[in-house]
């Protein structure tokens, strides 16, 4: 068992290394603020957001949405959001063949040209993913996408007029974290540009 000091030095140790990807994350301030433009545009222009989480982040996506649909920090009338990953019946009644259409189905059942996609990775993402975005372009919806790294796959997916915030950081538990940092920022920026 270790010893006090040893379990101590530990958590230092990641605190100091989530704190220092968090002090960098200042240069994503105007990614930040696009992506929070673009999601407030599309909620005034009568469309919704889809939000999409592999992994862990599936949960962040759907404290998003909940943020969006009941309240953030203050009692408002709710806004369009969809959580692709909350309905386990719908995500969980596939069949081999169809797995990789998990979320693309989804999409082309509810996006319309209006809305946009949130789409958040912290780790390599699988064939359902990667179909996800590839369908919403096709449905012409715009896509924010929160990554880390390099990045992954998702950021060679996106087109232009796209907006991706990469957070600078390899480590899984630490991107996550930060996701959560920027769905707060997002939720923010959206209510204070519909609601003042």
């Amino acid at each position: 068992m270790p010893s006090d000091e040893i379990l101590k030095e530990r958590i230092a140790i990641r605190i100091a290394k989530a704190t220092d990807v968090l002090q960098k994350s200042s240069a994503l301030i105007p990614q930040i603020v696009t992506a929070g433009q673009q999601l407030t545009d599309c909620i005034l222009n009568d469309g919704k957001i889809l939000v999409l989480g592999n992994g862990s982040t599936a949960f962040i996506g759907q404290i998003f949405a909940s943020h969006l649909m009941y309240r953030f920090e203050r009692d408002r009338p709710g806004l369009p959001a969809i959580s692709l990953n909350a309905d386990t019946t719908l995500i969980s009644s596939h069949n081999d063949e169809s797995s990789s259409e998990k979320y693309s189905r989804q999409i082309k059942a509810l996006g319309k040209t209006s809305d946009c996609l949130l789409v958040m990775s912290s780790t390599e993402t699988d064939a359902s993913f990667k179909q996800a975005v590839n369908v919403a372009h096709e449905q012409e919806l715009r896509i924010v996408a929160l990554t880390g790294g390099d990045g992954g796959e998702i950021s060679t997916l996106l087109n232009y007029g796209d907006v991706e915030i990469r957070v600078d950081s390899d480590y899984p538990p630490t991107v996550r974290e930060h996701h959560l940092v920027l769905i707060h920022c997002l939720n923010d920026l959206i209510d204070l540009q519909i609601f003042g």
